[in-house]
Formats: C-alpha cells, structure tokens, sequence
C-alpha cells in the first residue's frame, strides 16, 4: 500500500516547485487546486449547492459558476466566505480520498503527494501519513511573491496575515522543508525526504477502497480497514483497528457517529449495516447486517446480528448479544444474552454529548493533541 504525502506551504514557500519535483521522481500528485476548480462544474453537489446558498446569480450563461461574481460576495464577508468553505472544502476532500484510494487500488508501489495549500484549514492532513511543510521566512516570501506577481509589498503583507503562521505550521508538520535558500537547496531536501520514503518498508496505512466514501471525516486512524461499498458521514471517527467490510450490500454510517478501537462491522447475507448520526460504537463492538438509529450507544463488546433493529436515543448494554431479526424500539436499554429490554428512556441526549466528545478528541488527535487538559 502506498505511502501518502500531505504536503502544504505557505505563500512563495516553494510548495509546487516541490511537488512538481515529487512528479518527476515518480509519485502520483494530487493538485487540490485542481480538484477545487472541478467541484464548481455543473453537474456537481457542490455546484448546485453553491448556487442555491448565493443565489442564482453567480451561475454564468454557460451554467459555469461565476468565479468573480462569486469572490464578490465572499471577499471581505468571514461568514460569507465560511459558508462557501463548507461546500467546496468537504468536496475537495472526496475527491482526493477516491483519487487515492484508486491509486491504492492500481499501484501498491507509488507514493501519492497531496497538495494543498489549505490543508490544515480545511482539515485534510489524515489522508496522508505525512505531513511536509515547506517554510520560507517571512521577508524572503514578501521580495519572492513581489518579484514573482508583480505585487506591492502592502498586499503580499495582507496576504501573508491572512496566512497560518510558520510556527503553526511547524507545529503540525512531520518533514519541514526549509526554501530560505537556493531553489537546488530546497529540491536537495526533498529528495533526501523522498529517498528516506522510498527506503521504508510498506508501511501500515488505511486500505480505503475504491468503493469507500468518506465525507470529512474528523478521524480515520491508520490501521483502519474499509472494504468494499462504504459510506461514513462528516464528523464521523473510525479508530484503532476498526475493520468494515461490505462483499454484498452496504454499509453506511451517520454523521458524528465513532467506530472505537477493534470494531467490527460487516454486512448479513440479506442485509445491510446502517448506524444513524451521533452514535458511539465502543471498544469490540461488532454490528453485522443490522439497523442503529439516530443518538445510540452500543456497549463494549456487544453484538449485533443480522435484521436486528435499535431504535433511536437507546443503549445496548456491554457484551449484550442482540440476536437476528429482534426489534427494540426508541428509547430502549437493551441488555443479556439473548438480549431483551430492560427498561426505557430517552438517552438521545446524553449519547449526543458522547458523540460529540469523541468528535472533539479525534479532531483534537489529527491536530496532534493528545490530551484534552491536565489532572
């Protein structure tokens, strides 16, 4: 499986030099730049979403978004401009998640570059295994980008300040490439990087196969495996060791719902696995063939089988055995073996709070943060 690149830089920082380089030495590079300007063709969701939140005026006589029109009503506008982010950014990032889980699927032996320059802002660094950062200090990116576009050093500045600092940067960077120097310098590093990638043995990554969907995920730990027909909504976290496997049907998982460390999760014969939004599904879990509605929370080491169904805002108590085709409604604590109902309660707003907290922590665990607070 193939070692991902994520890399990233600021402005004048040399970052496409450096992909550019990346290319001719043989990895399979992945323009989000370019991928942005597909999620704005007709056809697209993010298309007809963007004209539906700015109206109809920013779609061109030729059904083409208007690039300017739109700038207009976002530039200098932070809510506006969230609000486009929030259409195009999760757009770009399936794209990039199929293209490589197509190169994963063709060539076990090519590295894959992601580049992009928004890559901490729109949070796209899991994709990768490792994040490279080229930085240029701050009075050498104003003289390059001034010589290079032919701007006035007041507006590289503003530029510049709308940036994420070299030290943020530095902080979540695995490789930095430092480009202070001679453009031969810089391409020296990185090929030293990519001579050390190449020189690994295959590393453990995520098999995300090519049928696999992943909508902006906050976490999908390396040693995940999703096989075949998969879908996981945004906010969504897949931890340690959580296998997903779809031969027949599907299998499809809500938005904010966690898969913790050692799930389990496949199809039945005759069904399909389907768990709603803000779910928990904790540690040795296994859902096969089953239906989860929306705010549950299913026990360490319980099982659910083929046909079962959970009700919405329930609890299935840990090591419970639900057994195939049983039904429990909303509300439900569910518990034994065979499992049964042990009593009711809407427990959706506590499993939403839980949800959210693990949303919290894996978005925390991809910045690299692995404590909430101290004590």
């Amino acid at each position: 499986m193939p070692s991902v690149i994520c890399l990233t830089g600021g402005l004048a920082s040399g970052k496409s030099t450096a992909a550019a380089h990346l290319r001719e030495l043989g990895a399979h590079v992945i323009d989000a730049d370019l991928l942005g300007h597909r999620v704005y063709e007709p056809g697209s969701s993010a298309h007809a979403r963007i004209a539906e939140v700015f109206g109809a005026d920013v779609v061109a006589a030729d059904g083409r978004i208007d690039r300017k029109a739109l700038g207009g009503k976002v530039f200098g506008q932070p809510t506006e401009l969230r609000k486009l982010t929030d259409i195009v950014w999760p757009a770009i990032r399936r794209l990039a998640a199929q293209e490589i889980a197509q190169i994963r699927a063709s060539n076990t032996a090519q590295v894959i570059v992601l580049e992009a320059a928004v890559l901490f802002e729109a949070g796209w660094q899991d994709l990768g295994n490792e994040v490279w950062v080229n930085l240029v200090d701050r009075e050498v990116a104003i003289e390059r980008a001034m010589a290079r576009d032919g701007a006035t050093r007041v507006a590289v500045q503003g530029r510049l300040d709308a940036q994420r600092s070299n030290a943020e940067r530095m902080a979540l960077a695995d490789v930095v490439i430092d480009n202070n120097g001679t453009r031969e310098a810089m391409l020296g590093q990185v090929r030293r990087q990519w001579e050390r990638v190449r020189a690994q043995p295959v590393l453990r990554l995520p098999h995300v196969g090519p049928q696999v969907e992943l909508d902006s995920l906050a976490l999908l730990h390396p040693t995940a495996q999703l096989h075949g027909k998969v879908w996981i909504g945004p906010g969504a976290s897949v931890w340690p060791y959580v296998v997903m496997r779809s031969e027949l049907h599907h299998i499809r998982i809500g938005a904010r719902t966690n898969l913790q460390d050692f799930v389990m999760v496949h199809v039945g014969n005759d069904t399909p696995t389907i768990v709603g939004e803000d779910c928990s599904i904790t540690h040795h879990v296994t859902l096969h063939g089953c239906e989860i509605g929306d705010r549950c929370l299913i026990g360490i080491n319980a099982t659910i089988m083929d046909g079962a169904k959970i009700g919405a805002n329930s609890i299935v108590a840990g090591h419970a055995i639900v057994m195939q085709n049983q039904v429990f409604p909303e509300n439900s604590i569910i518990g034994g073996v065979p499992a049964k109902l042990i009593g009711t309660r809407d427990n959706g707003e506590a499993n939403v709070r839980n949800a959210r907290f693990y949303e919290e922590i894996a978005r925390r665990l991809v910045r690299g943060e692995e404590r909430l607070r101290e004590g």
